[in-house]
């Protein structure tokens, strides 16, 4: 009966009747449910919908998202297409299609509007990778909503992400708190980031690991005026963002690395580049407050940071010593020169938060 009627809307030529036929089959194939579609007829009857897809007005592309959004009976480039609809259609293809290939998603995660972003981070099989994208370029509101979706699986650069955030944002502080008494996984890699003594861990989730009690934290917000600064336990928490900068549109070590220097936050910067190196903490403040121009850019070459994060780094330190910047030129062309050398491999490999 389907490939009967697939075959019919192939040879239509009519747009008002090949929308017609659509919802009629869509209603068919959806409500078909002591036959479970072989992979040909899921191929066929995506495909010819595909062929056709322009040519159909909005009630046909509705009865494919109410009826088929949720399912496995369309193949991903259907899925896919349809997520490139306005929100209003595409919302249930976003938050619900098993189908929806990661490309896809990550394209939303990456130029996605913020309401596509909030369905993609609702999801149930969110990936390291698509979280990190999200945190690095959505709203708090995107943020909130993978701390809430148990599914949400947080890299360890995305969590150190989240502790920028939660030094100035006592919504996401509150946040991590809540997701820490829901998920262990989550809770231990919090314990695990604080045993390696990271500055970036605020004071009021330190004492709150330690002491093992994490639900005052988890309520601090609840009926506190969200406007103008917030204290917590002597803490002032401003309502200023901060941000991650976006490097390729994902969350990098150089992106975490600049925005530590941006907020001036060079103890988190010295323990963030001691863990990349497995290099002990006083090891690489003593070399980076040296006068040792050769062994500080040997130091940071191990990192493999960029030339340009490598700059910011320069002017971060002149800062933090007191020093004239007059030399960074010439160091970051030294600097550029290095990382070009045959047999010079740039480290890429993901963020490692213990030392081996």
């Amino acid at each position: 009966m389907i490939r009967e009627q697939l075959e019919q809307l192939a040879r239509i030529k009519e747009p008002e009747a090949r929308s017609k036929l659509i919802r009629t089959l869509v209603g068919e194939y959806a409500r078909s449910e002591d036959h479970e579609p072989t992979e040909m007829e899921r191929e066929l009857f995506s495909r010819i919908v595909l062929s056709v897809f322009d040519q159909l007005d909005r009630e046909a592309r509705y009865e494919l998202v109410v009826r088929l959004a949720k399912t496995d009976r369309i193949i991903s480039d259907l899925a896919d297409r349809l997520a490139e609809e306005d929100y209003e259609l595409s919302e249930p293809v976003i938050e619900c299609s098993p189908m929806m290939s990661p490309k896809a998603l990550m394209n939303l995660a990456k130029s996605g509007g913020n309401d596509k972003r909030l369905s993609v981070a609702r999801r149930p099989d969110l990936s390291e990778e698509i979280t990190d994208t999200l945190i690095a370029r959505s709203s708090r509101n995107v943020v909130h909503a993978m701390l809430d979706n148990p599914a949400a699986v947080f890299s360890v650069k995305a969590m150190l992400a989240l502790l920028i955030f939660a030094n100035t944002e006592i919504e996401v502080l509150s946040g991590i708190a809540k997701r820490a008494l829901q998920d262990e996984d989550f809770l231990e890699t919090q314990r695990y980031i604080l045993e390696t003594n990271c500055p970036l861990i605020p004071a009021p989730l330190k004492r709150a690991l330690e002491e093992g009690d994490l639900s005052k934290l988890a309520n601090a917000i609840d009926g506190l005026e969200r406007e103008g600064d917030i204290e917590l336990d002597g803490v002032s928490y401003s309502r200023h963002e901060a941000s991650i900068q976006i490097a390729n549109g994902e969350l990098s070590f150089d992106a975490i690395l600049r925005t530590l220097f941006e907020e001036e936050r060079i103890d988190a910067a010295i323990w963030l580049i001691s863990r990349k190196i497995n290099l002990a903490d006083d090891v690489v403040a003593d070399t980076l407050k040296s006068d040792a121009d050769g062994a500080i850019m040997r130091l940071m070459l191990q990192t493999g940071i960029h030339e340009k994060t490598y700059r910011d780094f320069l002017k971060a330190r002149c800062e933090w010593l007191d020093r004239s910047t007059r030399t960074i030129p010439e160091l970051v062309m030294r600097y550029k020169a290095e990382m070009k050398k045959p047999g010079r491999a740039a480290i890429s490999t993901d963020l490692k938060v213990a030392a081996t």
